[in-house]
């Protein structure tokens, strides 16, 4: 394919151009692409990114449309015209109608999280503890008494308590 500009050259680069609900898309060599390219890099406001994203998400039904947090008394309504919560309490409060943006954008209703590179073993090693006294507790609730015990054996391991006394982690 050959550059739309120039006419002469291979197009090697190849983009979209978007304005309004019109798309283009555009095939240039890496000269004229040089020449003719704009700084494409734009700061994003994520609450502008997340206002455009709630407007056709949000279902204001049920309760949540008309609820108001007890914390900030921010309501459905506010959150979508400004694309942000008053406090941590409102994602309680709007749980029923967040829901679906927040499996739109995170791929699931639940934030898994990760651990950051730089963090090391030492974070990995803490939320591993974690995960398995909390599994520890479920087993204990349920009588699974030989999984609990291979689950405080593991915590133990883990922990580097190999000593500690019988019952305690």
């Amino acid at each position: 394919m050959k550059c739309e500009n120039c006419d002469e050259r291979e197009a090697t680069v190849h983009y979209t151009e978007i304005e309004g609900s019109e798309k283009k898309e555009i095939h240039l060599c890496e000269e004229c692409y040089r020449q003719k390219a704009t700084p494409v890099q734009k700061v994003v406001d994520f609450a502008e990114l997340l206002k455009g994203l709630l407007h056709g998400t949000l279902k204001e039904h049920g309760a949540a449309a008309q609820a108001i947090c007890p914390m900030c008394g921010i309501s459905l309504a506010e959150f979508r015209a400004s694309g942000r919560f008053g406090c941590p309490n409102d994602y309680q409060v709007f749980q029923e109608a967040i829901r679906p943006l927040l499996e739109k954008i995170q791929h699931g209703a639940r934030h898994v999280g990760s651990v950051p590179s730089r963090a090391g073993t030492e974070l990995q090693r803490e939320n591993e503890l974690i995960r398995l006294r909390r599994a520890l507790e479920r087993a204990v609730q349920r009588e699974e008494y030989e999984e609990a015990a291979r689950l405080r054996d593991l915590i133990r391991t883990l922990a580097g308590n190999k000593d500690a006394p019988n019952g305690t982690v």
